[in-house]
């Protein structure tokens, strides 16, 4: 005789289908700072090695070509609020005057290359405590469509045009991040060294 058995599935209840969902909610739940804060992390390091990139080549210009280089650092309104934010560079070489006699009275920059825009959710500090370059003072030229800017000067032997007796750096945090908390959490800041050009970075 022949016995046949029968395969007997049992499939989930409703209680235990809410205890999984409930389970997997909570983790969510908890995780999702965690989660958050991984990927400010990440996007505070991409702009800040964009910045970083974009000093050492206008450093490096300025060398190749024996003249002086700046990066400028536009402030530029954010497209959802207006609130003015540093969040665009560009780097600009000093063109040579074509006749020593009839020089103009200020250096004239010239744009090298394509504008770099920072992610939409990062900018640079603006409060002085935070970067020190805003002490070089805002500048404005009526040939340059993006509006005012910080310039950091780089002459043709490869030097920062930095005062050698003050601390030059700078800080990239998510956006009104400085308005929503009074101790930056997530932060990076670029320090230049006055003497060298040398590029630090620190991150919490």
């Amino acid at each position: 005789m022949i016995h046949r058995t029968q395969n007997h599935r049992r499939g989930f209840t409703l209680i235990e289908l809410i205890v999984v969902v409930s389970i997997i909610t909570a983790i969510a739940v908890l995780s999702a700072p965690y989660i958050t804060g991984i990927a400010a992390a990440a996007r505070l390091r991409t702009a800040a090695d964009a910045v970083q990139s974009r000093l050492q080549e206008a450093q490096s210009l300025a060398i190749l070509f024996n003249t002086d280089a700046e990066l400028r650092v536009y402030e530029v309104a954010d497209l959802i609020d207006g609130r003015p934010s540093l969040r665009k560079l560009r780097i600009h070489t000093l063109r040579p005057p074509e006749d020593v006699t009839t020089a103009p009275a200020t250096d004239v920059f010239e744009p090298v290359g394509a504008i770099t825009s920072l992610d939409q959710e990062i900018e640079i500090s603006a409060d002085a405590t935070r970067s020190s370059i805003i002490d070089l003072g805002f500048q404005q030229s009526a040939s340059d469509i993006y509006g005012r800017y910080i310039a950091l000067r780089f002459h043709s032997d490869g030097s920062p045009a930095l005062q050698s007796a003050k601390p030059w750096f700078l800080t990239l945090h998510e956006k009104d991040a400085q308005l929503r908390e009074p101790k930056l959490k997530n932060f990076v800041t670029l320090q230049i060294d006055s003497a060298t050009g040398r590029l630090r970075t620190f991150q919490p």
